[in-house]
């Protein structure tokens, strides 16, 4: 039990702590540009964007622009925002670890983690000053979301976790790329070299790999084999005597929704688009969320009634849906103005988070250990490598 306090106190004082510094670093990069204002000049933001209003002396008429950052941190911004949104998105299945007793249904988890997206999006219009509209697109996203983490809970026990988790990392990456650069015009933008590209692509890929499957990759390095390794081969064997098929068909799936959640977004007008369509997402997430686990909880499992639920559990499930929608969020902000990150580049970064994910593993749950470390890291190397390359030659870099 006390372990258990350990790790939550863990898990928020890190969320704190990182929100904090990105707060306070966003703070100061607007602040930088409020220096030495025309006497007559007011400053204001709304939203990621900042503006002053001059009243001209010749006319007494107000004017409104927009304050421009630099190219340099434009590009450290948007970068540092869309690992954030990585960190984010590889944090939140740690809640999952914090309620006491057997685990929950992966079903019923993931629909208190819709209904904690839907409560922490209503507080986007009063943290960034945004209006609140209902946008179509911006609800598609939100079912998108839904499926994707549906499809997870298929794929895992049919194909094994390690399998199901590399095969979905892997086709998320490939998915949220294609769609940044051979998509449609909304989506795409220009590479800027091909080669270079498609170089850090596989490397991302690989990265992917090798996180997935350090344990057994150690276990071949040193000629041994690992515990954990004989746990993964034995569940692995006993899917593959179900259909391993459908695991993996599953998990591609997973990737398929996955990578595509903020395609949507790039359909609504430019007015109400950005943190002003989160909202919307938040809605899509709670009613398809609720929909399939009612369906599941009374056509597949046919239960009673409704489910019973400690409050620990429940407190998991919204936490777990405010960090996944925290890396929404910033994956959001990166791509909009003006930081206009281009979703090739942005949604990649974000299907990283398998790295932040085991530094959960590494530090709080010990699930990785001895030479595995090793490798993991050679994996977050390569990793490193690909989104270099991809920010400096892929989509938008043209």
């Amino acid at each position: 039990m006390a372990c258990r306090g350990c790790r939550l106190a863990m898990v928020v004082a890190s969320f704190t702590g990182l929100s904090s510094a990105f707060t306070a670093s966003a703070r100061g990069l607007v602040e930088a540009h409020k220096a030495i204002p025309p006497a007559a000049q007011e400053f204001s933001c709304k939203g990621s964007l900042c503006f002053t209003k001059t009243q001209l002396p010749e006319t007494g008429k107000s004017v409104r622009a927009r304050i421009p950052l630099s190219a340099a941190e434009t590009q450290v911004a948007a970068f540092g925002i869309a690992a954030l949104s990585s960190f984010f998105n590889g944090s939140f299945p740690a809640c999952q670890r914090i309620p006491r007793g057997p685990p929950l249904d992966p079903v019923l988890f993931n629909c208190l983690v819709c209904v904690g997206v839907f409560f922490s999006s209503l507080l986007i219009p009063l943290v960034f000053n945004q209006d609140v509209v209902f946008t179509l697109p911006g609800a598609l996203g939100g079912v998108l979301f839904v499926f994707a983490a549906l499809f997870s809970f298929v794929a895992i026990p049919r194909a094994g976790l390690a399998t199901a988790q590399a095969v979905w990392s892997c086709s998320a990456i490939l998915v949220s790329f294609l769609w940044g650069a051979i998509g449609p015009a909304e989506v795409a933008a220009p590479l800027g070299d091909v080669t270079a590209t498609v170089g850090a692509v596989l490397l991302l890929v690989a990265g992917a790999l090798i996180i997935v499957n350090c344990d057994s990759i150690a276990g071949c390095l040193s000629g041994g084999t690992t515990g954990s390794d004989y746990i993964q081969a034995e569940a692995e064997a006993e899917a593959s005597a179900g259909d391993r098929t459908a695991g993996i068909a599953s998990a591609l799936a997973v990737g398929l929704f996955g990578g595509s959640v903020l395609v949507p977004f790039k359909y609504i007008p430019p007015d109400v688009a950005g943190l002003a369509a989160i909202p919307s997402f938040g809605f899509g997430a709670l009613i398809a969320g609720v929909m399939v686990t009612f369906a599941y909880w009374k056509g597949i499992q046919k239960e009673p009634g409704f489910p019973q639920l400690s409050l620990d559990q429940i407190g998991a499930g919204l936490a777990s849906g405010l960090l996944w929608n925290a890396g929404n969020v910033c994956s959001v902000i990166a791509q909009s103005p003006p930081f206009s990150l281009p979703y090739g580049v942005a949604y990649p970064i974000l299907q990283c988070a398998l790295f932040f994910g085991g530094l959960w593993g590494i530090y709080v749950f010990k699930e990785i250990t001895g030479n595995s470390i090793g490798v993991f890291w050679g994996g977050a190397l390569t990793l490193v490598a690909g989104v270099v390359l991809l920010g400096l030659y892929g989509p938008g870099a043209g």
